[in-house]
């Protein structure tokens, strides 16, 4: 296996074991619990372990749409959306258990219009949860090879559930570092941003103001719904 196989199977393979472990803990508030290191289940949907949650699951559907429709085709990402939340499709259950409102709406919005417009996410700041950035890493992984167009489907991507700026411009900066982490670039040119891989630059589509903490040192304080990062502060 050459590094870049091993980088491309390590995003996937190390995003469902990451959310199995995290499911453990979901919605606690920091401090509350001891470490976790292990697939160990539970949590508030009372998962075994190695069972993955709705984070994977929409990455699963996306993936599985990027590779069968070799290319982007939101209608059919959101088509596979519905199938995991009406059918279970690529649960980790075989049902849907948890979705966040702002996926729930734009999916309800999308099934109920009839020209089925796949654009479907709110705009509104209030909206711009993590939905669509804990899925995204199929986008960039696809279009690798060009980094512009990795972070241009990476927008597209997130406005099908979350359309509010904050939440599409978090999506294309990660789009920007899984590029970055599969052509070799150091952990600390990643970290100490803005960081843009070659053959793209950030001064033709600037980032929007609320992600101006990039690159800066952070800590968490509060509690999971506020996150605080130096003089910026947003809510998830």
């Amino acid at each position: 296996m050459t590094d870049l196989q091993d980088r491309y199977r390590g995003t996937l393979l190390g995003l469902a074991p990451g959310d199995a472990v995290g499911t453990t803990v979901e919605f606690s508030a920091p401090g509350s619990f001891p470490p976790v290191a292990d697939l160990v289940g539970g949590g508030p949907f009372g998962l075994e372990p190695g069972q993955w949650t709705d984070d994977t699951s929409m990455a699963l559907c996306l993936a599985a749409s990027l590779i069968e429709c070799r290319g982007f085709d939101a209608r059919d990402q959101m088509e596979r959306y519905l199938r995991w939340h009406r059918d279970g499709y690529l649960s980790s259950t075989g049902r849907c258990f948890d979705i966040g409102n702002t996926v729930r709406t734009a999916l309800h919005r999308f099934a109920q219009d009839p020209d089925k417009n796949p654009y479907a996410g709110s705009t509104d700041a209030n909206s711009a949860g993590n939905g669509s950035l804990m899925r995204l890493a199929p986008v960039p992984l696809f279009y690798a090879d060009d980094p512009a167009e990795a972070v241009r489907r990476a927008a597209e991507s997130s406005r099908t559930t979350h359309g509010a700026r904050t939440a599409v411009d978090a999506c294309r900066y990660m789009a920007a570092l899984i590029v970055g982490a599969l052509r070799g670039a150091s952990k600390e040119d990643l970290l100490k941003g803005p960081f843009a891989p070659a053959g793209w630059d950030w001064s033709s589509e600037p980032l929007a103001r609320t992600l101006g903490w990039i690159g800066l040192p952070f800590a968490i304080r509060s509690n999971p719904w506020r996150i605080r990062c130096l003089h910026w502060h947003t809510r998830k």
